[in-house]
C-alpha cells in the first residue's frame, strides 16, 4: 500500500531544513558546546590564524605583529577551559611554506614550533589567502595526492594543502581535521578554485571535516563587519573572539550531525 503524507506531516517536513540546506552558524553561540571533547588541539594558518594586528610604526609605516594570545584558535581553548592548543601559524604563509616552516625543517615565529613534537586530538588548518598569488596551480585532490608517500604529491596546492594532512595523520592517525574554506572577503577565480580543492579533502581523507566560510559565513569585506572587527587589514581583538566563537559554533554543529564518528576521541593521544 503506498503511504502518503497528511497536510501537517508535510508541512512539518519541509519546515524542518536537511543537514545539506541548514546553516551552521546561522546563529553563532558563545559556548565552546561539543569542542570540549578535544582537550588538546593544534591551528594551521596563517596571518588571521595567528591574531596578527595591524598598525602605524613611529616612522609612518604598516607594522605587523602575530599576536598568538589574542588568536582564535588561543580563545578557542580559553573557552574550553583546561584544554590546550598551538599555534602552527605565522603571517603570510603558504600551503607549501608551512612543510618547510613548522614540519620538515621548523623555523617559524612562533618559536620555531614543531608540529611534530606534540601530536593533538583536533586541527583546525586555515590556509589559501596567500596562496593565490604564489603561481602555484591549485591542481586537483583526485590525481595529485600519493596516499603511500606523501614526498611524491604534485606540487600543486592540493598536493600540499593534502600533504599538510598526511604528515599529521603519519604522527597521529586518529586525529580530526577541520579544514577552512576562505570567506567571502576575498573574491576571484582564483580563490575559487583553492576552496574547492579544500572541499574535497573530506572525501579523499576520512576524519576530515569542512568549515565552509566561503558558503556559509559572513562577508568580511562589508563596512559593517570591518567596523566591529577590523583594524585596517586584519582583524581586532574582537574579531579574533568572535572567530573563535564562530568556529566552535560550526564545529559543535559538525559533531552533532555525526556525533557517532567522535565516538573514540579520548583515545586519541
Amino acid at each position: 500500500m503506498k503511504k502518503t503524507l497528511t497536510i501537517a506531516a508535510l508541512l512539518l517536513a519541509l519546515a524542518v531544513p536537511s543537514k545539506a540546506q541548514e546553516n551552521p552558524i546561522a546563529q553563532i553561540s558563545r559556548q565552546p558546546g561539543w569542542c570540549s571533547i578535544f582537550h588538546k588541539w593544534g591551528f594551521i594558518g596563517d596571518s588571521l590564524c595567528s591574531g596578527e594586528h595591524e598598525y602605524i610604526r613611529t616612522d609612518g609605516g604598516t607594522g605587523y605583529n602575530d599576536n598568538y594570545a589574542y588568536s582564535w584558535g588561543q580563545r578557542i581553548v580559553a573557552a574550553i577551559g583546561g584544554a590546550t592548543g598551538e599555534n602552527y601559524s605565522q603571517g603570510g604563509e603558504t600551503a607549501k611554506g608551512w612543510i618547510d616552516h613548522f614540519w620538515e625543517n621548523p623555523c617559524n615565529r612562533n618559536a620555531d614550533v614543531d608540529a611534530k613534537v606534540n601530536p593533538k586530538q583536533a586541527y583546525i588548518i586555515a590556509l589559501g589567502e596567500n596562496d593565490i598569488n604564489t603561481g602555484i596551480a591549485p591542481g586537483d585532490a583526485a590525481k595529485d595526492i600519493d596516499f603511500e608517500d606523501y614526498h611524491r604529491n604534485a606540487d600543486t596546492f592540493a598536493g600540499n594543502y593534502a600533504g599538510i594532512i598526511q604528515r599529521i595523520k603519519s604522527i597521529q592517525p586518529g586525529a580530526r581535521f577541520f579544514v577552512v574554506t576562505m570567506p567571502k572577503a576575498y573574491p576571484g577565480k582564483a580563490k575559487t578554485a583553492l576552496n574547492e580543492q579544500i572541499r574535497k579533502m573530506p572525501e579523499v581523507f576520512e576524519k576530515v571535516y569542512l568549515i565552509d566560510l566561503e558558503k556559509f559565513g559572513p562577508d568580511y569585506s562589508t563596512k559593517e563587519f570591518q567596523s566591529r572587527y577590523f583594524v585596517m587589514g586584519h582583524m581586532n581583538a574582537a574579531g579574533y573572539q568572535w572567530s573563535a566563537w564562530m568556529f566552535m559554533t560550526y564545529i559543535d554543529w559538525i559533531i552533532e550531525h555525526d556525533i557517532e564518528a567522535f565516538a573514540d576521541i579520548a583515545f586519541v593521544r
